[in-house]
């Protein structure tokens, strides 16, 4: 008999070391886990109690109560270990269709649990347990038996009857150790039918806690932790980008509230120093948002690793001089003194990038600007020279604020402003200093902060310059001159009439000859057919053949050589870069600005026996036109804007007429397109739409073409479907508004 203790002693060890490496590895929080530990304990409990009942059936003469105690322990065992693993049948089958709270669930059933076990241990221990020892054959049997039987009877076929309802899901690993434990107890009952005196079924409970190791949901605990860490990380960048589109909202608004409030004001103005003073207001309100936008697209560039550092010579003095004089309408009212002390022996030429120099001084004593009520601010500037290297050191000190210790770590990043709630009337992105720390690192350089709350703060910038012998010599810049070239031959390609026409009349004024196509393969032809041009703007976005693919088979012909300009409205940052790099020689961006397109043309043609001439201030006699302008402004059509891009009234009443004709073939192209589905071509006529709107003044038909023309391209039909209508109706508005202004009604 004693030969069976092997199942019993083998699983205790196993079961042992088991428990130690599953206690002793991290693992998650779980109602699984906690059934688990329970499981696996009352298990070791278990085998313990059935090692002892083969000893306690040899001493039950000489100790009678200490044997029944050992016996009847076992048979409650068989009950707890039982009811365990029903919660964890229950909890594994429970229906994901029902809205159950699963954690009052698990706590319900552990309390039936305890009451049940607790209920079956009072009834076993009243009951008597009888043992049959014939001297060969050993076990126990009587009434505590029997309901021990039929106890277990109930619990196996609930086990069942669960597996029945959940068929389905059968194949899930976590049904394995359930269907194991039922086909291991029928064992157990056909084993002991034939030899009563075999213990197996804690052996078999062992064997249902090893194949449940490998299949409860118990992942790397430290891979938790890092998603957790990922996690919360993401969502303090998504709050961090929340408050930033926030605080970006506000700051925008300010200065654009101002612009529109003062454009107003013109408009109304009863004479014009008034009208003078502000237009000053608007030139600082849009210096201020232009300021911001620049921050935004300097952080993109930085952090696409498009900012490069572009070295030229210049005059530091020069540059810290002007600086002093920008920052005292910073500072304004304010009762702030500025002192500046600059070093005798700053060289007269460094060579570096100026530009960025500039900036990281500025960010730096704006910012002393901002957040300096009273007191002063000290600019300091000394170097160490040592041969042709300039050690530059940048003091800025202020008796502002002050940044607490613990926030000093988080005054470069990008869109954080600390103390938040006493700077709601401070303006700023909190992209400066971020921006500048990237300058002074991109540039070799170190920024150290030194500050105490209360008393103000210390910004001192390390940069290394080179120096460069002789004396500086500032740019001249020459002014009132404009290029002619004369016979000089440009090629435009647009596929929009209205931009040929636009485009024409801007490259008239340098006295060029113009030649015009509509697609890429006329420009193609042209090219094969030997005609030879100085310059080509080229548009991106065409029908047939993009303005792209169209260089591409240009550079295929031989000997071709000439400059090609990629024109194209789409001005979102990098695509200049990514045109360049593509095998334009350069870019414009529609609507085409007269300064940008002087640079273009400048530097393509003017090497070319170009003639410089005076400008003569020339007044042009405007043609009386009789036509209602105001009725235009009337129905929100930005006229006045239109009218300074297109040059004259005459020329935009022109340009009103062509884009009738316009319409008349492009509205059936659009439904065509749209129920075809096609929504690449369907882009394509938005992106005419939107050109026209934008120098005509259409606002909001430009904006409802720019969302059709981007819902396109990412072919989103359902999109342009759904708004289609509301374009259409803005079309048709503006078709009625233009033909009673001209008068074709």
């Amino acid at each position: 008999m004693k030969s069976f203790m092997a199942f019993p002693i083998c699983s205790l060890i196993y079961i042992f070391i088991l428990s130690i490496i599953y206690f002793y590895k991290p693992r998650i929080k779980s109602i699984e886990n906690n059934i688990y530990k329970y499981i696996i304990i009352t298990n070791i409990i278990g085998l313990i109690f059935e090692i002892l009942c083969y000893v306690a059936v040899d001493m039950v003469d000489k100790y009678y109560f200490i044997s029944m105690f050992i016996l009847k322990g076992y048979v409650v065992y068989i009950f707890a270990w039982s009811l365990i693993f029903n919660i964890y049948v229950f909890m594994t089958t429970l229906s994901k269709k029902k809205k159950i709270n699963v954690d009052v669930y698990y706590e319900k059933l552990q309390v039936i649990s305890y009451i049940l076990c607790a209920f079956f241990a009072a009834i076993m221990f009243c009951l008597p347990i009888y043992i049959y020892n014939d001297g060969t054959l050993t076990y126990t049997y009587g009434p505590g038996i029997n309901i021990l039987l039929i106890l277990c009877g109930v619990i196996i076929s609930i086990w069942i009857y669960k597996c029945i309802r959940n068929f389905k899901n059968l194949r899930e690993k976590k049904y394995i150790p359930i269907i194991a434990c039922i086909i291991m107890l029928s064992l157990v009952f056909v084993i002991q039918s034939s030899n009563r005196a075999i213990l197996i079924a804690t052996t078999g409970h062992s064997l249902i806690i090893f194949l449940m190791y490998f299949t409860i949901e118990n992942p790397d605990v430290k891979l938790i932790n890092q998603l957790e860490l990922a996690k919360d990380q993401a969502e303090k960048a998504n709050n961090a980008k929340t408050d930033f589109l926030s605080n970006m909202s506000h700051e925008i608004r300010t200065p654009l509230n101002a612009i529109v409030g003062f454009s107003q004001c013109i408009e109304n103005a009863d004479n014009l120093e008034e009208a003078k003073e502000d237009a000053r207001d608007i030139v600082t309100a849009s210096q201020n948002l232009l300021e911001i936008v620049n921050g935004i697209l300097d952080i993109s560039k930085i952090e696409a690793d498009k900012m490069e550092i572009v070295n030229t010579e210049y005059n530091l003095r020069e540059i810290l001089d002007n600086l002093t004089k920008l920052i005292l309408p910073r500072i304004g009212e304010k009762d702030i003194e500025l002192k500046t002390n600059f070093a005798l022996d700053l060289p007269d030429v460094l060579y570096g990038d100026s530009g960025k120099v500039k900036q990281i001084i500025t960010n730096v004593l704006t910012n002393a600007a901002k957040y300096t009520e009273k007191g002063e601010i000290n600019f300091n500037v000394s170097c160490v020279n040592n041969k042709n290297q300039c050690r530059l050191v940048i003091t800025i000190k202020d008796t502002g604020r002050g940044i607490k210790t613990e926030q000093i770590d988080k005054l470069f990043t990008k869109f954080q402003r600390l103390d938040e709630d006493k700077n709601t009337t401070t303006e700023g992105t909190g992209l400066g200093l971020a921006i500048t720390k990237r300058l002074v690192e991109m540039m070799g350089g170190k920024i150290v902060v030194q500050s105490e709350y209360g008393e103000g703060s210390t910004f001192t910038i390390y940069l290394t310059q080179e120096i460069r012998n002789g004396l500086y010599k500032k740019e001249e810049l020459i002014e009132n001159e404009i290029l002619k070239f004369d016979n000089k031959k440009v090629l435009l390609v647009d596929d929009n009439k209205l931009n040929i026409k636009v485009g024409i009349k801007k490259l008239k004024e340098y006295n060029l000859d113009i030649t015009s196509v509509e697609n890429g393969f006329e420009c193609i032809n042209k090219i094969e057919n030997n005609n030879k041009y100085d310059l080509i703007l080229m548009d991106i976005m065409m029908p047939k053949i993009s303005g792209v693919e169209t260089l591409k088979r240009l550079k295929q012909i031989e000997d071709f050589n000439t400059p090609v300009i990629a024109l194209t409205a789409d001005a979102i940052q990098g695509r200049a870069d990514k045109y360049l790099e593509v095998g334009f020689s350069g870019y414009l961006s529609k609507p085409i600005e007269d300064n940008e397109l002087r640079k273009v043309l400048s530097k393509f043609i003017s090497n070319k026996k170009e003639e410089k001439v005076e400008i003569v201030e020339e007044v042009k006699q405007e043609k009386n036109n009789q036509l209602d302008i105001d009725y235009l402004k009337e129905n929100d059509i930005d006229v006045d804007s239109s009218i300074e891009l297109l040059g004259d009234i005459e020329m935009y009443n022109d340009t009103l007429k062509d884009f009738l004709t316009e319409c008349e073939t492009r509205i059936p192209k659009m439904k065509e397109h749209l129920d075809n589905e096609d929504a690449a071509n369907y882009a394509i006529c938005m992106h005419s739409m939107k050109s026209d709107s934008k120098y005509l003044g259409f606002k909001k038909l430009a904006e409802l073409s720019l969302n059709q023309e981007l819902e396109g391209k990412n072919n989103n039909i359902s999109y342009i479907q759904e708004h289609n209508q509301e374009l259409m109706d803005e079309v048709n508005k503006i078709i009625s508004i233009v033909k009673k202004y001209l008068g074709d009604e």
